[in-house]
């Protein structure tokens, strides 16, 4: 960088690790209201391009002001979904994670444990521990693979929030986008059976209930989607 300062900018969004990136969410959730004009543009400086506050209130405003338009462009790249990557853990072994190649024969505690965590983005690590995991050995194709048995999130939690943005980025628009897909071909699926007149005025009414559910979930997929798909807008001056 120019101006004699010296700033890790990322090259792409897979650059910036998950777990500084939920970081600088919390403090952006904690002071989106705060009336400080730089006060999140200087965090993001430090969390994300391992700025120290201190310098970066020294840099020269155009410095400050091109730096943060060209993290909001890092921001705008597509993040479509990686089924495999890999990463170099501390003692320099490298680990092949895929993504699960079958999300229909997850088993129950998979299923619960991402459920919960998936649109939560301070636990996005453990969500993606169970859309990922490492490649076994014994079968590992070109394009099929498997992967570790599912021994609990919290077997490479830690290690996910080492994992490109992008990466987890992708795996959650995929994963709402799938959830969608279900919920609309779930709902028409039960307008097929309320048109039969076979079904007892009781399963009707139940089939109602699960359709109305359903209606509620949409709406709530479809807004967690597109608040992944836009991080937040950083103010800069284009001159």
């Amino acid at each position: 960088m120019s101006d004699g300062f010296k700033i890790n900018l990322p090259l792409s969004i897979n650059d910036i690790k998950l777990g500084d990136y939920q970081k600088y969410i919390k403090v952006y959730e904690a002071n989106k209201d705060v009336d400080d004009a730089n006060f999140l543009e200087l965090k993001l400086l430090e969390i994300l391009c391992d700025v120290d506050l201190a310098v970066a209130n020294q840099m020269p405003f155009g410095t400050f002001d091109d730096t943060l338009e060209y993290m909001s462009e890092i921001f705008k790249e597509k993040t479509p979904l990686t089924r495999r990557f890999k990463m170099k853990g501390t003692d320099g072994v490298v680990i092949d994670f895929g993504f699960i190649p079958n999300l229909s024969k997850m088993s129950l505690g998979e299923y619960v444990d991402l459920d919960t965590y998936i649109s939560d983005m301070e636990n996005m690590h453990k969500a993606m521990a169970v859309l990922y995991r490492p490649v076994h050995k014994s079968w590992d194709g070109k394009e099929h693979y498997r992967v570790m048995e599912y021994q609990g999130t919290e077997k490479f939690a830690d290690v996910m929030k080492q994992m490109p943005l992008g990466i987890a980025l992708g795996a959650m628009v995929f994963f709402y986008r799938l959830g969608m897909k279900l919920s609309k071909h779930m709902m028409d699926y039960s307008l097929q059976l309320l048109e039969k007149e076979e079904l007892s005025e009781e399963q009707k009414q139940r089939l109602q209930k699960d359709m109305d559910g359903i209606k509620a979930s949409m709406p709530l997929l479809e807004e967690m989607h597109s608040d992944f798909q836009m991080p937040p807008v950083y103010r800069y001056t284009k001159r």
